[in-house]
This record gives C-alpha cells, sequence and structure tokens, in this order.
C-alpha cells in the first residue's frame, strides 16, 4: 500500500494480471488455431496458422511483495526483479528494453493491469509507423468499462491529462491520417501523454536511449512533485510529438484498463451517470427505432 498498490483481495489482483498477461500473449504468439466440424458435435479438425506479429513478453517486477509465484500463468519468456524503488520500475523496463535494442521491431511498455484485446493492434501501429515515420508517437487510448449493471460503455480517460502529468509541446502537424478500411482514421497531437502503455520503433529506442533520463528519473522534474511511476510512462519524455486516434476515431487504437476502478470512483461515477443517463433516454426512441428498420 506504502508504494501505490491497489487494494483489491489477492485473489482479484491475481486474475486481473493473470487475465492481461494472457490477453497479450495471445495477440503475440505464433500461430492461431482454426477449429473446424462438418456437422458434427467434435471438432475433427484443428489447423495452426501462422502469426503475421510475433513477441517476447519480460515481467518486471519487485523482488519480494510480487504476485509470480500465485500467477498460473506462464507465457511469459522472462521475469526481470528490481531491487530498486518500486515506483521506478519503468526504468528497469527501459533497461530491458536497452539490452534488446536492434533485435525487435517495436517496443512495447503496458502496465500490469491494463490489457491489449485487439488482435490487429500491432498491425495498426506498423502502418502507422510506415506512413508518417520515426519522427512521430503513436499512443493508443486507454478505456474503461463503465456502466450501471443493466448497460456497459466505453470510459476513455487521460484526456486532458493533468498538467503535471503532460508531456512538453512539440512541433508537428495538429493532425495526421491513415486510410482504414472505414475512411481516414485521424489522429490528433496531444501532450497527454500517458495511457499506461506506450509503444515504440527501435530507431525511437536508441533516440531516447541518449537521453540523460533514460535510465533514472531527472532530480529535477522529480523535485517539482512529478511522480517517477507516472513521468516514466511517457514515451521518450516527450521529446517528439505524441499522437493519439482523435475522439472521432478512439476505438482504432486501445487499451483497456481492467480494474475500470477510475470511471468508478464515487465522484466521477456520479458525474459520468449524470451526463450519460440523459443521453441513453434521449437516444432510446432513435436506437430502437434503427434496430427495427433493420
Amino acid at each position: 500500500m506504502a508504494h501505490g498498490s491497489n487494494r483489491d483481495s489477492l485473489e482479484i489482483r491475481v486474475e486481473k494480471l493473470s487475465y492481461c498477461l494472457r490477453n497479450l500473449a495471445a495477440v503475440l504468439a505464433p500461430v492461431r488455431f482454426l477449429m473446424g466440424s462438418p456437422g458434427k458435435v467434435a471438432h475433427e479438425k484443428v489447423e495452426a496458422l501462422p502469426q503475421r506479429i510475433e513477441g517476447d513478453i519480460v515481467v518486471v517486477t519487485a523482488p519480494e511483495n510480487n504476485l509470480l509465484d500465485e500467477v498460473s500463468f506462464v507465457g511469459f519468456s522472462q521475469a526481470r526483479l528490481w531491487a530498486g524503488p518500486p515506483r521506478q520500475l519503468g526504468y528497469q523496463c527501459r533497461r530491458v528494453f536497452a539490452r534488446h535494442v536492434g533485435q525487435y521491431d517495436f517496443y512495447l511498455f503496458i502496465k500490469d493491469d491494463t490489457a491489449i484485446l485487439d488482435p490487429a493492434f500491432f498491425r495498426k501501429v506498423a502502418a502507422f509507423y510506415r506512413a508518417h515515420g520515426d519522427e512521430y508517437v503513436l499512443q493508443p487510448n486507454r478505456f474503461e468499462i463503465y456502466g450501471p449493471k443493466a448497460h456497459g460503455w466505453r470510459a476513455y480517460l487521460d484526456q486532458p491529462a493533468f498538467q503535471r502529468h503532460r508531456a512538453p509541446e512539440r512541433a508537428g502537424p495538429d493532425e495526421l491520417k491513415l486510410r482504414d478500411f472505414d475512411g481516414d482514421v485521424v489522429f490528433r497531437k496531444t501532450t497527454d501523454g500517458m495511457s499506461g502503455a506506450y509503444i515504440i520503433t527501435d530507431s525511437q529506442l536508441r533516440r531516447w536511449m541518449g537521453q540523460r533520463d533514460f535510465h533514472a528519473p531527472d532530480p529535477a522534474a522529480i523535485a517539482t512533485g512529478l511522480d517517477p511511476l507516472e513521468l516514466t510512462q511517457i514515451p521518450l519524455g516527450g521529446c517528439l510529438p505524441i499522437y493519439r486516434p482523435a475522439p472521432q476515431n478512439l476505438d482504432f487504437l486501445g487499451v483497456y484498463h481492467v480494474p475500470n476502478r477510475l470511471s468508478a470512483l464515487e465522484t466521477p461515477n456520479k458525474k459520468l451517470r449524470d451526463l450519460i443517463e440523459p443521453i441513453f433516454a434521449k437516444g432510446t426512441k432513435r436506437w430502437t427505432k434503427q434496430e427495427n428498420n433493420v
């Protein structure tokens, strides 16, 4: 608790960590399986199909007070223990990246309570960098599933971020675009640099490794009240302009904050409910009509 861990029970935390690891492993697994049955209950055909993208998972954690012994999932390639301050684990993640520079196309940092559910996540990232190069950083949008028991909505977080959590303003186009099956996907430049995850290219990693605060937080930044755990989530320390999918394309690239904690806090929960319920009430007839027309 002293280091900011959540207050859920051990069983719930193990369940959420396992959920995040399993989903990430499924996206990165080298094969997928196609199962078929010619009109019978039993599957008679299982075909392994190669993945276009694959990768390795490294879990970085403190040597004590971690959940590795409780997590039954073993789909990560290795675990790295960090004996330094627990709230500086993100810097140890960077050291892992540095040890493997030149070996991967992308380097993903993701918190242990954040999941990737989109199987096309990395292909979308690759398409963005092919189109726009390494001078821009792509950041996913973070969402939670919010709603009373009878409903569920995606509640997107982090924008606008608290002032002290923002990346510096950098020169770059206000918007970038990428062609998708549904038309143009718009990415908007932002100073909201945190989403519980970032993904950078090998070239960007090499550039970042040359910065003095790559391996440890800048004492000047800490002196202003910045938390190392938050600071370490800003890709490249904000030295390149950061882009996120714009509001009209929020779900193009996203990560799921599994605890759903931020949108369920008492005050935000009431604010969300007060704002959403009138919208839902107004839209009920319209939605029903469209459904009937279909």
